[in-house]
C-alpha cells in the first residue's frame, strides 16, 4: 500500500451494507435559427481523402415539407380521409408496413420556381438573409403565389442553393403549403439522406418523409433536390397525431435535452401553438435531468413515444448518426395524450455520407460507435476538441436522454433487440443493397443532368453506399456482445446524498484491487475539468465515502462540490484514458454516472443489493 493510503483505510469500514426536481429557467429569447455557422469537418478516410475545403452540413432552421414517394405531395401512400377534430390523431389507411421499405418513387417532379430579376439579385447578393421575397411556383401544373429564400446554416455560399418556400395564405400544393427543397450539394451520390429516411420508416419510425424531385429557377435547371416533409401542423394530420399538438425544435446545436443551452448554443423554438407558454418543455427537461434512475423506466414509459425513440437510437446506429447535436431535430408534445415524440432531423448529418470534398476514392468508415450522441460516444471528444479551438466556451455535447438510457439494462436491451431485428430486416444486405440499387435507378440519370453534379463522385456513390452497409453490418454484429455488458465494470457511485452533510460513495464491485488516484470525481458530467482523488486502495468489495463539503482544505476525503437536494448527476471518470488530440483525460465514457431527483434532508439513494445492483431505490440510514 503506497503513500497516503492509511486515509482511505479510516474510510473503507463498515459500509458494505449500504449501498424530478425544480426546474431552471430556459435562457432568454431564440437566437436567429439561421445563424450561419461552421460545421464539424467530418473524419478523414484512412487513406487516400483530400482536403477540397470546409466540410459543412446541410442544417437549416426552418421546418420541411412532406412528400410522398412518387405520388400526391404530402401524402403518405394514401393517407388521408375526413379531418379530425383538434386533439384527435387522424384516422387513415395504415403507413409502409414496419419492416419494409417504402415504394421508390417511379416519377421526378419539378418545382418550377420564377421570380423576378430584382428580387433574384438581392437573394445572390446576401445569401445569409432570412429575408423571403415573392415567387410563383409551379408543381405538376398547378400555379401558386408563395415567398422564398435560401435555406441552410453554412450551405448557403454553395454553388448549389437549397430553398424555403412558404405559400400565401390559403394556397396549396398537394395538401401542403411549406416546402424545404436541399440541394445535398455535399452528397456526391445524394443518396445518404433519402436512404436514411427510407431505412427510419421500414423501421417504424416517425422521420419526415422525403422524396427526389427537379428544381428550376426563372427557367434554368438547378438540379436533383430532395423534398423533406415540413414538421408542423400538416406533419400531425399526415402522421395522425393530435392536431393541436406543440411543437418544438432544438435550439442551434442544442439537441442535448439540458435544463438550459450553454453559452454556445440556442433555445428550443416553438413552431406550433408560439403563443401558448412553454411550461410543458421546461416540466419535460427538469424530468430528463432531475429524475431517479430508480423509476426513470417508468416514468419514460408514462412520458415518451418509448418505441419510437428507442427505435431512432437502434437507427442512429446504423447510420453512424454521430453529429446529431448539429440537426436541431423536434419534440413533439400531444398535450391529451401528455406524450412526447421525438422526430429526427438531419439526417444528412449521418457520418455514412459520401463526402464530395473528400477523393473519389475515399472508402467509407464503418467503425463510429454505436451509441451515438451519447456519453459513451468518442464523437463527443472529437467534436469538442475541434470546436473548442474556434469557440472556448465550447462545452462537451452528448443527449442526456438518450445516455441515461443506454444506462438503464432493460431500456438498453431493447435498443439492442431492435437493432439485431434490423440487421436481420431493413439493414440486412439483401434488402438494403437492393434499396440502394432502386434509388440509383432514379438518382443516377438526373445527376447525369444535374450541372452541379461530380461526375468523379458519381461513378462510385452507389457502390460507396452499398460497401458502407456491408461494412456497418459486420462491425455492429461483432459490437452486441460489449454492447450488451455496458455499464459492469468494477467501480460504481453506490449512493449519494445532499445538502450539508452531502457525500457520494464509491464501491469496488470487482474481483481486483483499484488504485483510486487513477480516478476522477465530478457533479458536473459536461465539466472539462474533474477531482482527481487521492492515492488510495479500493480492494474488493469495499466503499469510500466522500463528503461533498465543497471545502477540500478540510481533508482529503472531502470534494470540492456539494449536492444540491433539488436533483442532480454525479459522475466518476478514469485519468488513464487519454485524448489522442490533446494527452488530457477523455471527456466521454464515465466508469460509472449517476442521475438523482430532488431529495430530502436524511434520504439515502443508491443501488440495491450492497451496491452490485443496476437498480437504485431511496432509503433512510
Amino acid at each position: 500500500m503506497g503513500r497516503g493510503a492509511g486515509w482511505w483505510m479510516v474510510s473503507i469500514v463498515g459500509l458494505l451494507a449500504c449501498g424530478p426536481g425544480v426546474p431552471e429557467a430556459l435562457n432568454g429569447g431564440i437566437s436567429d435559427p439561421d445563424d450561419v455557422h461552421q460545421e464539424l469537418p467530418p473524419d478523414r478516410p484512412r487513406d487516400t481523402a483530400t482536403d477540397a475545403g470546409p466540410v459543412t452540413s446541410e442544417e437549416d432552421a426552418g421546418t420541411s415539407p412532406a412528400a410522398s414517394d412518387g405520388g400526391a405531395p404530402g401524402t403518405d401512400a394514401g393517407v388521408g380521409g375526413s379531418q379530425p377534430d383538434a386533439g384527435t390523431p387522424d384516422a387513415g389507411p395504415r403507413p409502409v408496413p414496419v419492416g419494409q421499405f417504402p415504394p421508390v418513387q417511379s416519377t421526378v417532379p419539378t418545382f418550377a420556381l420564377e421570380l423576378s430579376p430584382e428580387d433574384l439579385e438581392k437573394l445572390e447578393a446576401d445569401p445569409s438573409s432570412n429575408v423571403s421575397v415573392p415567387c410563383t411556383v409551379t408543381l405538376e401544373g398547378v400555379r401558386v403565389p408563395g415567398r422564398m429564400r435560401y435555406r441552410g446554416a453554412s450551405t448557403r455560399d454553395l454553388p448549389q442553393k437549397s430553398y424555403k418556400i412558404e405559400l400565401d395564405p390559403g394556397h396549396e400544393l398537394g395538401d401542403r403549403d411549406h416546402f424545404e427543397l436541399l440541394a445535398s450539394w455535399f452528397d456526391g451520390g445524394k443518396l445518404t439522406e433519402k436512404f436514411a429516411v427510407d431505412l427510419y420508416r421500414a423501421l417504424g419510425l416517425p422521420v419526415p418523409k422525403a422524396r427526389y424531385a427537379r428544381v428550376s429557377v426563372n427557367g434554368e435547371h438547378q438540379g436533383l433536390y430532395l423534398d423533406m416533409e415540413h414538421v408542423g401542423k400538416d406533419w400531425l394530420k399526415h402522421h395522425r397525431r393530435e392536431r393541436d399538438a406543440s411543437i418544438y425544435r432544438c435550439g442551434h446545436r442544442n439537441c442535448e435535452l439540458t435544463l438550459r443551452p450553454g453559452p454556445h448554443q440556442s433555445n428550443f423554438e416553438k413552431k406550433t401553438n408560439e403563443d401558448t407558454g412553454r411550461e410543458d418543455l421546461t416540466a419535460f427537461l427538469a424530468w430528463v435531468n432531475r429524475s431517479d434512475d430508480a423509476r426513470f423506466e417508468e416514468e419514460l414509459e408514462q412520458r415518451v413515444d418509448v418505441e419510437a425513440y428507442l427505435g431512432n437510437l437502434a437507427a442512429d446506429a446504423l447510420i453512424s448518426n454521430n453529429i446529431i447535436e448539429d440537426s436541431r431535430s423536434f419534440w413533439v408534445h400531444e398535450l391529451h395524450a401528455d406524450r412526447w415524440t421525438y422526430v429526427p432531423w438531419d439526417l444528412n448529418n449521418a457520418r455514412m455520407l459520401y463526402w464530395r470534398t473528400w477523393n473519389p476514392l475515399s472508402t467509407p468508415v464503418v467503425d463510429r460507435w454505436p451509441q451515438s450522441f451519447t456519453l459513451y460516444d468518442p464523437a463527443v471528444q472529437d467534436i469538442f476538441e475541434t470546436r473548442v479551438a474556434t469557440r472556448p466556451e465550447q462545452r462537451p455535447t452528448w443527449s442526456v436522454l438518450a445516455t441515461r438510457v443506454w444506462d438503464r439494462p432493460a431500456l438498453r436491451a431493447r435498443v439492442l433487440a431492435k437493432l439485431e431485428a434490423a440487421l436481420e430486416g431493413p439493414f440486412s444486405e439483401d434488402k438494403a443493397l437492393a434499396h440502394i440499387d432502386a434509388l440509383w435507378k432514379v438518382v443516377e440519370p438526373e445527376l447525369k443532368n444535374d450541372p452541379h453534379a461530380s461526375a468523379e463522385h458519381l461513378r462510385r456513390a452507389r457502390q460507396f453506399l452499398r460497401d458502407y452497409v456491408r461494412g456497418r453490418r459486420e462491425y455492429l454484429l461483432k459490437k452486441l456482445e460489449t454492447l450488451r455488458v455496458h455499464g459492469s465494470g468494477p467501480l460504481v457511485i453506490r449512493e449519494v446524498t445532499t445538502g450539508g452533510s452531502g457525500y457520494v460513495e464509491l464501491y469496488n464491485r470487482g474481483s481486483g484491487a483499484l488504485d483510486l488516484s487513477a480516478y476522477e470525481v465530478t457533479s458536473d458530467l459536461r465539466a472539462t475539468a474533474r477531482y482527481r482523488l487521492s492515492s488510495g486502495t479500493l480492494g474488493p468489495g469495499q466503499a469510500v465515502r466522500l463528503l461533498a463539503s465543497g471545502d477540500i482544505s478540510r481533508g482529503p476525503l472531502h470534494l470540492p462540490f456539494t449536492l444540491s437536494r433539488n436533483g442532480g448527476e454525479v459522475g466518476v471518470f478514469s485519468r488513464e484514458r487519454r485524448s489522442e488530440e490533446t494527452g488530457k483525460p477523455v471527456l466521454y465514457g464515465p466508469e460509472d454516472a449517476v442521475w438523482y431527483g430532488p431529495l430530502p434532508a436524511g434520504t439515502v439513494y443508491g443501488r440495491k443489493s450492497g451496491g452490485a445492483s443496476e437498480d437504485f431505490e431511496r432509503r433512510t440510514p
